[in-house]
């Protein structure tokens, strides 16, 4: 194809994925996908309690629940009188505020799953309702108490019992232990007859700075994860209630688009990073919508209560997805690299959804870390396939998902925990924009091999230097894996460690920053430590 054709294609590409977007993000900004159940009770004491509750996926479970809590009110107080209930299709700035742990103008209580707010023309009675409500829960001796927060203070979440139980916890095991079988099956037929679509499936061993392995090699190992995924959301339909196959099904729905992309430059070599970024992004707005898959907080005081507002939430959710799958597609340079990282991400999303009692997620992060598992029988060592770009956004997107959904539907877990996850693709996709563009004065988007997995190959990797035996030169580039599983190591253990406390976890970050920051300085100079070195003298 000649460089119009291209051009073509690739301007063809960025104006459907623009078509298909702007709808999809249109709907986004007037519609949130739940129904938040929402009831007010007047007391004798005149004072008003307004339940609030987190939302619900279908009208019908909403108001099931509002149904509920009317009979249990009725039952213990009858002269409360329903003042007004309903299931609203979205939230306004400050009841959104109130389900969060912002400090609040009046009394309010944390109850299992929302809050109820208590207002009054006097003060303190309102307060004295609140109490109230306190002291009777704790009389009940439940396990499920009510904490009564005065106005103007910080209401922290406490964490939830875990509801996943031991079965449901091994039934997801074997859906990851069915994903990797499939996987590892369909990347042996991938490996085992690749003189049939060799020619449009290989990566050449020339072409560009960032290539490092030995022979030509079939970068389509994301058609094996992809496929093993779907055949584990076909062994979820008979246990359907359990593991919730509609979200499921939502959720690899939404990553085509962003499989689509890459997968498209694996065949072609022709796509550009802007339309498969366009890709992902409208992969994240469908997840967004199909999933409710939006971040409305940070712990960040600034940003926080701009992101109540749903158009810069999304917007926002978009961009953070879209570049997390970018910066996933940009460190799959090695062996093994990027499907080990995934695989210790993955084990500590599923640790924390054993925590919140979030069996979706949990199986949704087992189930592809099983599918890398199969994988990597094939790319590591040995890199008999690679994941392509197609494999990479795929990964890219449905870790970034995952994460979003974690911090979504569960205000206990610190929106810091998956960027800590996170943070070494992050940043080193922020430091590679701040070296090409500030320091070089180059176009970020150019290739260079001066990335910090890079550095680690050619200064630390250094077994066999100089040799072309195909043998030395993939032992070497596997040694790299093992740098880069070590190192991240050191950090997703802290992140599973203080997954709800956010100053411990944004400090950790800041370690991380600064080590990453003092390595790559002293591997660019060449005065790497000794004792990181690999060679044969060692």
């Amino acid at each position: 194809m000649s460089g119009r054709g291209s051009n073509v294609v690739t301007s063809a590409l960025v104006i459907v994925t623009v078509v298909l977007l702007v709808p999809l993000v249109t709907v986004l900004f007037f519609k949130d996908g739940l129904y938040y159940p929402q009831l007010t009770v007047t007391t004798a004491q005149t004072v008003d309690a307004e339940f609030l509750f987190n939302g619900r996926k279908s009208e019908a479970s909403c108001k099931k629940l509002i149904d509920n809590i009317v009979n249990g009110i009725v039952s213990v107080c009858p002269a409360c009188q329903i003042k007004e209930k309903e299931c609203a299709p979205s939230l306004e700035v400050f009841q959104r505020r109130a389900l969060s742990s912002d400090p609040l103008p009046i009394p309010s209580s944390r109850i299992p799953d929302g809050v109820v707010l208590y207002q009054s023309t006097q003060p303190h009675i309102a307060l004295s309702a609140c109490m109230e409500t306190q002291r009777l829960s704790a009389a009940r001796n439940s396990s499920d108490r009510v904490t009564c927060f005065q106005p103007h203070n910080m209401r922290p979440f406490t964490v939830p019992r875990s509801q996943v139980d031991s079965a449901a916890f091994f039934a997801s095991v074997w859906f990851a232990a069915v994903s990797c079988a499939i996987c590892w099956l369909i990347c042996l037929v991938l490996v085992r007859y690749q003189r049939f679509h060799g020619h449009i499936s290989m990566d050449a061993i020339e072409g560009g700075p960032q290539k490092f392995h030995a022979v030509a090699t079939p970068r389509i190992g994301g058609v094996a994860i992809l496929i093993a995924l779907l055949f584990t959301g076909a062994g979820l339909v008979p246990v359907e209630q359990r593991f919730s196959i509609e979200e499921y099904g939502y959720l690899i729905l939404a990553a085509l688009p962003a499989f689509a992309g890459g997968f498209a430059e694996d065949i072609t070599k022709k796509i550009g990073v802007l339309p498969r970024l366009a890709c992902t992004m409208a992969a994240a707005a469908l997840c967004s919508w199909l999933l409710a898959a939006v971040l409305r907080r940070l712990d960040i005081p600034m940003v926080d209560p701009l992101l109540l507002w749903t158009p810069l939430a999304v917007a926002f959710t978009i961009f953070a997805v879209g570049g997390v799958a970018n910066a996933i597609n940009i460190i799959d340079g090695y062996n093994g690299l990027v499907g080990g990282y995934a695989i210790l991400v993955l084990a500590a999303i599923s640790w924390v959804a054993t925590q919140v009692g979030d069996m979706f997620i949990l199986t949704a992060a087992l189930s592809m870390a099983g599918a890398l598992v199969g994988f990597l029988v094939w790319n590591y060592p040995k890199g008999r396939i690679f994941l392509g770009d197609g494999g990479a956004y795929f990964l890219g997107f449905w870790l970034a998902e995952l994460s979003v959904l974690l911090v979504a539907r569960h205000p206990t877990v610190s929106p810091w925990f998956p960027l800590l996850l996170l943070l070494y693709p992050v940043f080193e996709t922020i430091f590679s924009i701040y070296r090409r563009k500030v320091c070089r004065g180059c176009n970020p988007g150019h290739p260079d091999a001066l990335h910090f997995h890079q550095l680690i190959y050619m200064r630390l990797a250094r077994l066999g230097v100089g040799s072309r035996d195909a043998k030395t030169l993939t032992i070497r580039n596997s040694a790299v894996a093992g740098y880069i599983w070590t190192a991240n190591s050191f950090f997703i253990i802290p992140a599973i460690s203080f997954w709800n406390n956010t100053a411990a976890l944004a400090s950790v970050a800041l370690i991380f920053c600064c080590a990453y920051t003092w390595l790559y300085n002293r591997l660019i100079r060449w005065r790497a430590p000794r004792w990181l070195i690999m060679s044969p003298k060692n």
